[in-house]
């Protein structure tokens, strides 16, 4: 059984809306409305669980990176012929592929540090309550 996620034009098609009805607003937002505008509804969906996006096929990354690309054309008013990267820069946005890497090592670090936390917390807690001292156990 195949349990890879499957991206479909149902999946997808919200967010075009989306961009179509923040085309029709745009010419009266300044550039940095249209790019909060642009984060709170279409990168929040793009970014929706996207570390399960980790091993979509190849084709489903590609319709996702043109929702964003289209995105990014409609915050910066540029023409479709025009070159993304220097976009998504001036955006500070990354690729669709590399948000998915950040996220799963942003969730990596996270869980990381809580368990080191926690292991911290725990020999803490030990040590607080146990009868000899660390500091003892060294000297004698």
């Amino acid at each position: 059984m195949n349990t890879s996620l499957f991206l479909t034009r149902s999946h997808l098609s919200p967010n075009l809306d989306y961009i179509r009805q923040l085309h029709c607003i745009r010419p009266y937002l300044d550039t940095k409305t249209a790019s909060t505008i642009a984060t709170s509804i279409v990168h929040s969906k793009l970014d929706y669980c996207n570390s399960l996006y980790h091993n979509l096929p190849k084709s489903q990354i590609t319709r996702l990176q043109q929702i964003q690309n289209s995105l990014a054309r409609a915050v910066v008013k540029a023409p479709k012929s025009s070159n993304i990267t220097p976009i998504l820069l001036s955006l500070h946005w990354l690729k669709i592929n590399e948000r998915i890497k950040y996220k799963l090592l942003s969730l990596l670090s996270r869980i990381t540090s809580s368990q080191f936390s926690l292991l911290a917390t725990l020999a803490l807690h030990l040590w607080s309550h146990s009868l000899v001292h660390p500091h003892h156990l060294l000297y004698e």
